[in-house]
């Protein structure tokens, strides 16, 4: 079935209630608890993205003790990733974004942070378990190259 931009965006409106924001995109998305669903649409024109919080868990590669995302969130949401490590080792995190708007926290498997609305972090690792890099915005919404790495 085709989609329009017009139908596309009632369809958004109807069916999502998070954060709205418009962006230049050859896609029209609107995010949904169930689903997402994709358009492409033609011509110069402004396309409706809609989000909620997401959380991910990141796994390193076979081998590797690093890994990068490249993402986007929008004003109001975060996007949480959880990774596992064990107490001692040094876990270094960065984010960077074109908008120079996107932060992260850095929670231990306690719930304490180690780290608050930091674009850069490096630290010894007081806990075996789950941490939580929590990505965020201090303002608009923006998209960012989040690294990570655990030795």
């Amino acid at each position: 079935m085709k989609w329009n931009s017009q139908q596309a965006l009632k369809l958004a409106l109807v069916a999502v209630s998070t954060s709205l924001f418009l962006t230049p995109s050859l896609k029209a998305i609107a995010t949904n608890v169930a689903s997402t669903i994709q358009e492409r649409v033609t011509g110069n024109q402004q396309f409706l993205i809609a989000q909620q919080s997401r959380r991910r868990r990141l796994q390193f590669a076979r081998g590797s003790n690093s890994t990068i995302v490249k993402d986007a969130v929008v004003r109001g949401t975060t996007d949480t990733y959880l990774l596992g490590a064990r107490a001692g080792q040094t876990m270094t995190v960065s984010v960077s974004s074109m908008e120079a708007n996107v932060v992260f926290d850095v929670v231990a498997p306690n719930r304490t942070k180690l780290t608050e609305e930091e674009t850069r972090f490096s630290g010894e690792l007081p806990a075996t378990g789950d941490y939580q890099v929590v990505i965020g915005t201090t303002g608009r919404n923006g998209s960012y190259t989040l690294q990570v790495s655990i030795k």
